[in-house]
């Protein structure tokens, strides 16, 4: 009985024993777990169980390895000369451009000298909202001395990011402005939350920021359609990057660098982001130029000159400068445009006209409107109404405009944009109404202007306007 109590007490002690053991193993795996949770919450470090090589940067990419109190970083440096070319230009160019032409799209602010700006760009672990983004390379371009620096701040691992925001910030210090190119969208705040989540001060809040990239949509979009940074290098610089890989490959290399330690990899990434810095200063150079050269008497006849100085009509019309916007839209205009970007053009320059009070130059710009297009004509005889009625007082002549309107309404039911449509013929049919009682027996029985313009389509030009005789006598009073 006694030796049956004592196996069974050592079964229990066994049983036990075994328990704690168990427990033990469950520790231990909700550690890895949770080890293993952190590291899928940070993209940077390196996989568990990951056997890497010696990291030698310095083997493919010129520069050093920083020490700082908040810890270490790579940096690269490049000095280039000012002799030397990039594309249509040489880096010369950069630093002896007059930039102040850019103001126009800073509301109110001006950029400082090119020797107090930076022009900055990230390579980041992937898009915002993508996860834990950081910016494994930060490169800057200054102009100092004799040369264009550029100076590119890499992380070797994530616990590097708070030593190269530091030196970030330090750098940034005897600055005043900073252009990128998408950086109000993506950079500068990508940057300002990594800043905010190692409690350091941001840098950003007192620089004057130019983003390129809504001026470069404002001018060549129109002709170019993309504006992405590579494209305006093409077609506007004249650059073509040989040996580059594509910007989405970019994080890849990155996080094999991480994964195996080798950093062969590297040498692409580190010139990609080079190019972009100096291409964006030299963008910045070209823009201010086109701007210049479209205030000054600079006669650009070429088709590509043309779409740029309507381009640049619409944004002086935009800054307030209607004499600049009327002088490039009158020479985009003569340089010869596409059938429909010219009628956008002389819209465009009847508004600019009606602005400055100049109505007569107006009134002949609606009549031409209204002949060549049925897309036109129906805004162009509202403006010529509204303008015979208010201000010149002729109502009769308001009255006759407002019948053609109506004529072209009942003749062109689109099948698209009805409500539009409907809301003209509304109007017009009001507008109608009000001057036929305004006149009252005073109306005229017979048309001043002629009969309404016949067109076989939206985009066919009619004849001049000279060439119909009761209109040309019209124009002429």
């Amino acid at each position: 009985m006694v030796s049956s109590i004592l196996f069974l007490m050592n079964l229990e002690e066994k049983l036990r024993q075994l328990q704690e053991l168990c427990k033990k193993s469950e520790q231990e795996i909700s550690l890895e777990r949770e080890l293993q949770h952190l590291h899928r919450l940070d993209p940077i470090s390196k996989p568990l169980g990951t056997q890497r090589v010696g990291r030698r940067i310095e083997e493919y990419v010129e520069g050093r390895v920083e020490h700082r109190n908040e810890g270490a970083f790579f940096l690269a440096e490049q000095d280039l000369p000012f002799g030397r070319p990039y594309g249509k230009m040489r880096i010369g160019d950069l630093a002896a451009s007059v930039l102040a032409p850019l103001d126009l799209f800073l509301k109110g602010a001006s950029l400082p000298d090119p020797s107090r700006l930076v022009f900055l760009d990230t390579e980041t672990t992937g898009l915002i909202g993508s996860g834990d983004v950081c910016a494994f390379m930060i490169g800057l371009g200054t102009v100092e001395g004799a040369g264009f620096v550029v100076r590119q701040f890499f992380l070797r691992d994530s616990c590097e990011e708070k030593a190269a925001l530091a030196a970030l910030a330090e750098a940034l210090d005897a600055r005043e402005g900073l252009v990128t190119f998408n950086g109000k969208t993506f950079d500068v705040p990508l940057l300002e939350t990594r800043y905010a989540l190692w409690r350091l001060p941001s840098p950003f809040s007192r620089l004057i920021h130019l983003d390129l990239l809504h001026p470069a949509r404002q001018i060549w979009k129109l002709r170019l359609g993309s504006c992405h940074l590579t494209h305006l290098e093409t077609e506007i610089l004249g650059i073509s990057r040989d040996g580059d890989i594509p910007g989405p490959e970019i994080p890849g290399i990155y996080f094999d660098y991480l994964r195996t330690g080798d950093p062969c990899g590297l040498e692409a990434v580190f010139f990609h982001n080079a190019l972009d810095i100096i291409s964006l200063a030299a963008l910045a150079a070209e823009i201010a130029g086109l701007i210049s050269d479209a205030r000054g008497d600079s006669q650009l006849l070429s088709s590509r000159a043309a779409f740029d100085l309507f381009s640049l009509s619409r944004i002086f019309a935009r800054a307030g400068i209607t004499e600049l916007s009327i002088s490039a839209g009158k020479r985009a205009v003569t340089a010869g445009l596409p059938e429909l970007v010219e009628f956008r053009a002389l819209w465009h320059l009847a508004a600019q006209y009606k602005l400055r009070g100049e109505y007569e130059a107006a009134t002949g710009l609606w009549l031409d409107l209204a002949r060549r297009s049925v897309r036109h004509s129906v805004d162009a005889y509202r403006e010529l109404a509204v303008h015979y009625e208010r201000r010149i007082g002729d109502p009769e002549m308001a009255l006759e405009f407002t019948e053609l309107a109506l004529g072209v309404l009942s003749a062109h039911s689109p099948s698209a944009d009805a409500g539009r449509h409907s809301r003209h013929l509304e109007n017009f049919t009001r507008r109608r109404l009000r001057l036929q009682k305004r006149l009252g027996p005073r109306r005229a029985t017979q048309p001043k202007i002629g009969s309404i313009p016949s067109l076989t389509s939206p985009h066919e030009p009619a004849a001049t306007p000279s060439s119909d005789p009761s209109l040309y006598q019209f124009r002429q009073r």
